[in-house]
């Protein structure tokens, strides 16, 4: 078993939203469990890629929403999404020149991350689609 179990609590409401939110969710589980594993670096490099490319795809489709429908929230919005990108890209690009480790407690900051934004700013955002 994964660190995140999807449930109603992490629901936006939004199809889109939710399918991409339940294939994060999936990649993170799928990087907790190479972890837990033991997998190698390679592996484990590989789920941490493609976790970091599909968060950037589904920002970049929350964000084509948010411009389209006029979200008065988008700045912050944008702005969370753009720092973790960074806050990943660097990990990312640090665990494969071997100056960072996958640890549990990056584990927990990636969750708590993931978690609290769609609870919070995801479910704002699809609050506010469902009324237009």
């Amino acid at each position: 078993m994964g660190l995140i179990t999807w449930d109603k609590k992490l629901e936006t409401g939004h199809t889109k939203i939710d399918e991409q939110h339940k294939a994060l969710v999936e990649a993170f589980n799928n990087l907790h469990q190479a972890m837990k594993q033991g997998k190698g670096k390679e592996a484990l490099g590989k789920t941490l890629d493609f976790l970091k490319d599909y968060t950037i795809q589904h920002f970049q489709m929350e964000e084509g929403l948010m411009d389209a429908s006029h979200y008065p929230g988008s700045a912050k919005h944008k702005f969370l999404h753009k720092d973790l990108v960074v806050k990943v890209a660097d990990l990312v690009d640090k665990f494969h020149k071997g100056q960072a480790m996958l640890t549990m407690q990056v584990m927990d900051f990636l969750e708590g991350w993931l978690v609290e934004h769609i609870q919070g700013e995801d479910q704002r955002l699809a609050e506010f689609l469902r009324s237009k």
